[in-house]
């Protein structure tokens, strides 16, 4: 099965849940092996304009992103994303935390570090 989906030896598998749907999508990602990541859940306006917000953070700092997903929580008022992201070096996560929400706009922002990096789509 890893062949016919051309997953490799390292590849890493992101569970993202869906408890409205009742299921579980798996999206391959090859995450190098000797570095840590973190997984940041941030709740943003519903308006146009705020994930460009949040990414130009990103690109501002010099930080990638090796996976993003925006869902709509509330339409016109509140969005959800989740970004996984290697760890950065040269600042820390509550100074990215604390960026985010002044100078990207987000409203919440949590960061967790690991390997489990399981995404859920809470309602």
């Amino acid at each position: 099965m890893r062949k016919s989906l051309g997953l490799t030896e390292h590849t890493q598998l992101l569970a993202i849940s869906d408890s409205e749907e009742k299921k579980i999508s798996l999206v391959p990602l090859q995450l190098a092996e000797d570095r840590v990541y973190i997984k940041i859940k941030i709740n943003m306006p519903d308006t146009p304009g705020s994930l460009s917000d949040i990414t130009n953070v990103f690109g501002e700092l010099g930080l990638s992103m090796v996976y993003l997903e925006t869902i709509i929580v509330k339409k016109g008022y509140i969005a959800e994303t989740n970004i996984i992201a290697p760890t950065p070096t040269d600042i820390s996560l509550e100074e990215l935390k604390n960026i985010l929400l002044d100078k990207g706009g987000a409203k919440e922002v949590v960061i967790h570090e690991g390997k489990s990096l399981v995404v859920e789509n809470e309602d």
